[in-house]
């Protein structure tokens, strides 16, 4: 790999998080069996953050987002992860999609990367994959994944994809805080609704 692309994509990072200092906190992971293809959603955490937010979730008797170890999930030869240590931080499922509701998303995965040296045609062409992505497109695209999970209606999940995608970073973290929140268990069904009412 150049300096050049290595530069380009430590700066990349360094937008997203500064809590974790650029590091990547979102995985995407692609897996194809046969002619149905999914793509699984992962939010990145230190091991004991995790744990009190499942923690939250329990005393609140809310359903908690299933966790695995980092090296469970993403495996050894990612792109990227080598740059860090993953150790005591675990992978958290935030949803997996297939069929039309991941096709309704395929729009959004271009929008949220395009800032980004990442091809989303990684994640969205043939084979499996795993892509490490910095916060920023992460928030955005677990919004897309939370939203469109419980939707029948396509016109209703392309109507959510293209609401995420207009939406303001700053939009993106509030409803992400309020969809992922467990302070706040109506924020999931509260984004639905603004995105896909007027239908």
């Amino acid at each position: 790999m150049s300096i050049q692309r290595d530069e380009k994509r430590a700066e990349t990072f360094a937008l997203g998080s500064s809590v974790y200092g650029g590091r990547p906190t979102f995985a995407l992971v692609r897996d194809e069996t046969g002619s149905e293809a999914t793509i699984t959603l992962y939010e990145l955490l230190p091991t004991e953050q995790a744990d009190a937010r499942q923690r939250r979730l329990e005393r609140r008797r809310q359903q908690s987002s299933k966790t695995y170890p980092f090296h469970e999930v993403i495996g050894g030869n990612v792109e990227g992860a080598e740059d860090w240590t993953w150790d005591d931080w675990v992978a958290m499922k935030v949803r997996r999609l297939s069929g039309s509701r991941l096709r309704s998303l395929l729009q959004l995965f271009d929008e949220a990367l395009r800032d980004t040296d990442i091809d989303p045609a990684l994640i969205t062409g043939t084979g499996s994959a795993t892509v490490l992505i910095p916060e920023e497109p992460g928030v955005r695209l677990s919004l897309g994944f939370i939203g469109i999970k419980p939707l029948q209606r396509v016109d209703r999940m392309r109507a959510l994809a293209r609401g995420v995608a207009r939406m303001s970073l700053e939009e993106c973290y509030y409803w992400h805080a309020k969809c992922r929140s467990p302070n706040s268990p109506s924020g999931e069904k509260a984004l639905r609704s603004l995105l896909t009412n007027h239908l």
